[in-house]
């Protein structure tokens, strides 16, 4: 339930929000995110002006506010509301607060997988023509208190463990690869189009293996996450190694904002060219 905090539009415009607005703003918002997920419809604008009605806030800074909320979501990676793209200057409290909330309720019911097998398939014509997102410059930090967040919630980590979403993401790109063949005239190949990471199991290195149009082989690794396109991802010693021998048929595809509104790109050949690796695990052994 929403406390009430001001009354007097006044006496809080220009302030910093308070702990109980944000509070208030949070609760609001997982709330009416937990409808969205369940297909419960509600009017965005009518819950800015119930907020900015009991705390003085403008509607359009609730709204804000709320955008505030995805850019935490987005990252530490994971799914927010739908039209309420991140914004990302947003204070520690807020961060906090997030924090706070996911902790108690287990964050795992903002990312079910029940429903992802129902991700339609986008246009095969347009779907992999964004660009991947850009390095970050050297010396562009985030602030130490969003590093701390991203590492409590690790992303990597759980969209690694989330094998739903994994297998998901897989059949995603393989329906999309046979699609993409078929509607250039090349049937032959789409029929031999392999999931082999489901019939082999992990151990080769990629996921799927493909073909472009000319007939030239595609190894396609698929890696998916239901938060933004910078959410940071896995990739094993084998895969590495696989990438590194066979760099000319190479595709990693990163899908992204899975559930909600299916983006992907492709990383082609040398996976270094596209991204900064990092050491996450060390092996320990006695010898």
């Amino acid at each position: 339930m929403v406390r009430r905090f001001h009354l007097d539009m006044a006496d809080v415009r220009g302030t910093d929000w308070t702990e109980d607005e944000v509070d208030a703003c949070v609760q609001a918002y997982f709330d009416h995110f937990t409808m969205e997920l369940s297909g419960q419809k509600f009017n965005k604008t009518d819950l800015y002006r119930q907020l900015s009605n009991k705390s003085g806030r403008t509607p359009s800074s609730v709204e804000f506010k709320f955008q505030n909320i995805s850019a935490v979501l987005e990252a530490i990676g994971l799914d927010w509301m739908k039209g309420l793209a991140p914004a990302r200057n947003y204070q520690e409290l807020l961060a906090a607060k997030v924090s706070k909330h996911i902790q108690r309720v287990d964050s795992v019911s903002f990312a079910p997988s029940k429903d992802l097998d129902g991700a339609g398939l986008a246009d095969p014509a347009s779907f992999f023509l964004e660009a991947p997102p850009e390095l970050r410059q050297a010396g562009e930090t985030l602030p130490d208190y969003i590093s701390a967040l991203v590492r409590k919630f690790d992303p990597v980590e759980r969209d690694m463990k989330n094998r739903a979403l994994g297998e998901a993401g897989e059949k995603f790109v393989l329906e999309h690869e046979k699609r993409f063949l078929t509607l250039t005239g090349r049937k032959d190949l789409a029929d031999d189009v392999r999931w082999v990471s489901k019939v082999e199991g992990d151990g080769a290195g990629y996921d799927i293996l493909s073909f472009t149009d000319r007939g030239d082989q595609k190894f396609v690794e698929v890696k998916t996450t239901l938060g933004g396109s910078r959410t940071p991802f896995f990739i094993s010693r084998n895969e590495y190694s696989f990438c590194e021998r066979n760099q000319q048929n190479y595709n990693l595809v990163r899908l992204y904002s899975f559930r909600k509104d299916v983006r992907g790109f492709e990383l082609r050949g040398r996976i270094e060219d596209h991204v900064k690796l990092s050491t996450e695990t060390f092996r320990a052994e006695f010898q």
